[in-house]
């Protein structure tokens, strides 16, 4: 082999190795903030993040998670693009993960309202991540964040979302929590777990304006019917709910509910 193609591979191999040190460099937590005072709390975040990402990591391991703190709720409105539900909220995610810092707190926050926020917001940053930051219906983010933090509500609150009114999968505005639980637990427990979830926010970042088209081509049934599997699935949650609550046990040839 010639001295001209040994060093060709030889600038090559470093070229490759340079480009995956980068990647790798690329990759972590990073914290920046607005107000030189903000310094300590930049490293106390960012060490909250490492211990909170785990939650986000069941969705997806973001590489690389920015986030910005601001110092003023005004900032974090401007950050958020004039959105004014910012203005109420300590963190926002669009483009980007955006906390307002603790220091700027209305009320001086505890640890665990600040690890809650931390662990929200990284949540939130892999659910558009996936999503490619397009719009998502509000019962799938809140009933994603949700389960991904483990939060929980009352098996009777199945039956009451049994009861609504018809294809609340299809409603982008449905701000009912309880909704969105429910449903995510449903598409996790009995259709395909997160695996199928995330196969849904990719099809939504490639087709943002067709949800309801994706979410039949992931699950291969209509909507409606999709629909009317999880009602039937919460109703056997909170009749299973008030049997034990009324000491009643399930007979031997019953089907046992799902454990709520």
């Amino acid at each position: 082999m010639s001295a001209v193609a040994l060093g060709i591979i030889l600038v090559l191999c470093l070229s490759a190795s340079s480009a995956a040190q980068e990647q790798e460099l690329a990759k972590g937590i990073f914290v920046t903030y607005t107000e030189p005072g903000d310094a300590g709390q930049a490293e106390r975040i960012r060490d909250i993040a490492a211990r909170m990402k785990t939650f986000a990591d069941q969705l997806e391991d973001v590489p690389r998670v920015e986030i910005h703190l601001v110092h003023s709720a005004r900032e974090l409105a401007q950050r958020a693009g004039g959105e004014t539900s910012a203005l109420v909220v300590p963190s926002y995610v669009h483009r980007g993960f955006f906390l307002l810092s603790p220091l700027a707190w209305q009320r001086n926050p505890t640890p665990e309202a600040i690890e809650h926020e931390v662990k929200v917001g990284l949540v939130r940053h892999a659910i558009s991540y996936l999503a490619g930051g397009n719009t998502l219906p509000a019962w799938l983010e809140q009933g994603l964040l949700a389960y991904l933090t483990h939060e929980s509500f009352a098996p009777l609150t199945a039956g009451l979302v049994a009861q609504r009114a018809q294809l609340l999968l299809t409603d982008f505005a449905v701000a009912d929590p309880a909704i969105g639980y429910w449903a995510v637990r449903y598409l996790v427990e009995e259709r395909g777990g997160l695996a199928a979830i995330k196969q849904l926010l990719r099809l939504v970042a490639q087709r943002p304006d067709l949800f309801v088209d994706n979410l039949q081509l992931v699950y291969g049934i209509p909507v409606g019917e999709l629909e009317r599997g999880w009602r039937a699935w919460c109703e056997q949650i909170a009749q299973a709910e008030e049997r034990k609550q009324r000491g009643i046990q399930v007979g031997p040839l019953e089907r046992k509910p799902p454990q709520p």
